[in-house]
């Protein structure tokens, strides 16, 4: 999605470039309006702002002051410059700034659509794919920096004396964070490995999603990434200077936030990868980091849809994890060590996946080791910490309870054998996937209630995407996305159903003039509404009226 702001203090030249992208008719472009530079500040203040159209000249902030704005908000965003032949001065000034391009106002609506569509192809150009893997691969050769990396982890797993020293190793690693400022943590799952990659691509792939998100959010921020778990990655931010006010936190909040969509757009754009991203709220003390880091562990396991390319925001609290058991020999261990995947596989709904290791693991163990072996014990309670560690995080304890005696879930001595243990832990994976389906599914359809109620309430008023997003409390960007998943419909074609059989029933009713029902139905123009509904029903609204009325007169 491309979000593009159209600013002039003139109504009308920002009405009909409106329309002259509403005829253009790209799903993945959302137009916004402000008529003065106070409205543009206030949606880069809401959203994510890719494009700026804006007049060069106002009252009370020029464009130029208004493009400074936008640079300390949104850095990567165009600006696209109308102007008057007298104007050239100012636009010098703004293309020192950087990310301007420039339009006379006299220009064809061709060329309008050129500069616009020039402006949304550079949007990542900067983060070119081959110039980030070339880096990634210098980066490998030097080695990854171990010590930061584990060190960081110890201290994100709550080690006291990790925590307690985070001064003296910030300023011994250089590490470019502060000791006692607030942090905020991002957290990152690449959804799917492409089949031909090897474990040394992975490993560069996860290079180059971190130069990727460095890139972005170093234009307003400090960061410092880790890996974890061979998939996962995490990102500590800070700002560049300390916040101050509650404005301040918001805006380094919105900035990040919004910036995990474009990081996004370019690992599945550069290096073909589905990658999904759990976030903070915003900045809190470093004591808190445990705490808000298995927030976001669990976040990320309960998305919606398909579980894949999440923007998730947390708002929750959580519990911490076990720690891995220790493993005696090399075989259990290799097997052992995918009770972890299993976990994710559990969380994101990959039944069939979660099976397969579960199967490989019984098998193994059956096979190996007598029943009173310490090594099948121990295979036996990792099962068991990981299928209580989600009836407990998932509130099932007592619903799945009153099917299973879950008191064998602690005595291994109460299965006659260990084909029976394992046909007792399926049954218990078995409710667990059906309750995470019911439990999507319903929170699915109470999304899709809500965004419909909404829509039917509102079609005169502000059905933009992010006001959408807002509502339900979803990244507009992500929501588009879920919606078309969870319906097999895209948002912006049910708002278009819902404004056509709002505007039938008006015309049907012959009350209302034309141009009243093309405001009622959100359209900023009449000409807007009469193309959209000749186009929908090859018809102009004033024939399909006159035809009604034919057929109720008989």
């Amino acid at each position: 999605m491309i979000r593009l702001l159209i600013v002039d203090n003139e109504r009308p030249i920002v009405d009909s470039l409106i329309d002259l992208f509403a005829r253009e008719g790209k799903p993945e472009l959302e137009t916004y309006a402000a008529y003065s530079a106070a409205q543009a500040l206030e949606w880069l203040g809401r959203t994510k702002i890719d494009i700026v159209l804006s007049d060069i000249r106002m009252p009370g902030m020029d464009g130029l002051e208004l493009q400074r704005e936008i640079v300390k908000q949104w850095p990567s965003c165009k600006v696209v410059f109308l102007t008057g032949y007298d104007d050239f001065e100012y636009i010098q000034q703004g293309m020192r700034n950087g990310g301007v391009d420039y339009l006379l106002k006299t220009e064809s609506p061709d060329e309008i659509l050129r500069a616009v569509n020039k402006a949304a192809e550079e949007l990542y150009e900067t983060v070119e794919a081959e110039r980030l893997v070339l880096l990634a691969e210098n980066q490998l050769r030097r080695a990854m920096p171990l010590l930061l990396n584990e060190y960081m982890l110890e201290m994100i797993h709550g080690d006291p004396e990790s925590m307690r020293r985070r001064g003296e190793r910030f300023a011994e690693w250089q590490v470019p964070l502060e000791d006692d400022g607030d942090v905020m943590l991002v957290i990152g799952r690449v959804d799917d490995w492409r089949d031909e990659l090897g474990a040394a691509d992975k490993q560069l792939m996860l290079f180059a999603i971190r130069n990727i998100a460095e890139e972005f959010l170093a234009k307003s921020t400090r960061c410092v990434s880790v890996i974890w778990e061979k998939s996962k990655l995490m990102w500590f931010i800070q700002p560049l200077e300390r916040l101050t006010s509650a404005e301040s936190k918001g805006r380094l909040s919105r900035f990040v936030h919004g910036t995990i969509e474009s990081i996004q757009i370019a690992c599945k754009q550069h290096l073909k990868l589905g990658v999904s991203f759990a976030s903070a709220v915003g900045t809190a003390p470093w004591t808190r980091a445990p705490e808000t880091f298995h927030d976001l562990k669990r976040l990320l396991g309960r998305g919606l849809g398909s579980g894949k390319e999440l923007i998730l925001i947390d708002r929750s609290g959580s519990e911490h994890p076990q720690p891995d058991p220790g493993f005696q020999t090399r075989e259990i261990r290799s097997r052992l060590e995918k009770v972890g995947p299993m976990a994710a596989f559990l969380e994101n709904g990959r039944k069939e996946s979660f099976f397969a290791e579960f199967s490989l693991l019984m098998e193994l163990s059956s096979g190996r080791m007598d029943r009173e072996d310490p090594l099948k014990l121990e295979v036996y309670y990792s099962l068991v910490a990981l299928f209580l560690a989600y009836l407990n995080r998932w509130g099932l304890h007592d619903e799945i309870g009153a099917s299973l005696d879950l008191g064998k879930l602690s005595r291994f001595e109460s299965h006659a054998s260990w084909e029976e243990a394992e046909e007792y832990f399926i049954s218990i994976a078995e409710c667990l996937f059906e309750q995470k389906n019911v439990d999507r599914h319903n929170r699915e359809d109470d999304l899709i209630k809500h965004i419909r109620l909404y829509v039917e309430r509102n079609l005169a008023g502000d059905l933009s995407l992010t006001r959408i997003g807002e509502v339900v409390g979803y990244n507009p960007y992500y929501l588009t996305r879920l919606y078309k998943q969870i319906t097999n419909e895209g948002l912006t074609e049910f708002i278009a159903e819902a404004r056509l059989a709002r505007a039938k029933k008006l015309l049907e009713n012959n009350r209302m003039i034309v141009q009243d029902i093309s405001r009622a139905v959100g359209f900023m123009t009449e000409q807007s509404f009469y193309r959209f509904f000749k186009k929908a029903t090859n018809l102009t609204p004033q024939e399909y009226r006159e035809r009604h009325a034919d057929l109720q007169n008989g």
